[in-house]
């Protein structure tokens, strides 16, 4: 097998966006290493699996300290990329219906894992390496949908807490660190064919009130590939330069 100098952590690689990321960049000649509960059918020398449950905060973290910060220091690497795609939508229903303990699981996986990885990243990164990190976003992060609170809250948490990485990293007081040539996306992939957007519209109108919206998208064909967005990811990811911080949708 031939050696490579380029890694990606992606999260959610069982299905959707991240198995096609996955495959994509490993035919493109990266490492990728993937996390998901769900191990997937991915037959590549290349691809490394964590069977991890997000939600599970404290195993999520030493599994990281333990299998992947050896493997990330490694000096060969010349570019590192992470993927924060796997997001839990949470209870579809109206705010009063919610309970905190309805939150934990999605907090966790959409917000705290993915804002401890994308330090665990910057601190790791061998010295002098280009560092890409994609936060998988969504038009729920800025435009409030009735239902989805507990997903737009945590996709708006996510959006700012990049916008808030990108800052400390131009900061005149920022600590010396390991990687400086970071930049970081939150990406948008519009309407994609997920199981995801499945269950938004299985949902009766009365217990979710968006429902009709994401049966409307199915049925006017609105629906995109999930290889459509990976592809635009992993142009990024591919980049010689780009912004600290920047916001795209699909096809902008």
């Amino acid at each position: 097998m031939t050696t490579t100098d380029r890694i990606a952590i992606v999260t959610g690689t069982s299905s959707g966006i991240g198995a096609a990321l996955a495959a994509q960049l490993l035919s493109r000649g990266w490492d990728v290493l993937g996390v998901a509960r769900r191990t997937p059918g991915i037959a590549d020398p290349r691809y490394r699996h964590l069977a991890l449950d997000l939600t599970d905060v404290p195993a999520t973290v030493a599994a990281f300290e333990r299998e992947v910060d050896p493997r990330l220091r490694d000096a060969r690497w010349r570019r590192v990329a992470l993927v924060n795609n796997a997001a839990i939508i949470g209870k579809l229903a109206r705010v009063p219906a919610l309970e905190p303990e309805d939150l934990l699981d999605s907090y966790a996986a959409n917000v705290a894992v993915p804002t401890w990885l994308m330090g665990f990243v910057v601190g790791r990164a061998p010295e002098g390496a280009a560092l890409r990190i994609v936060n998988v976003s969504s038009g729920a992060a800025v435009h409030p949908v009735p239902g989805l609170a507990e997903y737009c809250g945590s996709k708006a948490a996510l959006r700012m807490t990049g916008m808030v990485l990108a800052a400390e990293l131009d900061a005149r007081d920022r600590p010396a660190g390991r990687a400086t040539d970071v930049a970081i996306l939150s990406y948008a992939p519009g309407t994609v064919d997920t199981p995801m957007q499945a269950v938004a519209r299985s949902q009766t109108s009365d217990v979710f009130p968006s429902a009709e919206m994401f049966r409307g998208f199915a049925a006017q064909g609105e629906l995109v590939p999930p290889t459509a967005p990976a592809a635009e990811i992993v142009r990024f990811l591919e980049s010689a330069r780009e912004p600290r911080f920047a916001e795209r949708r699909l096809g902008g």
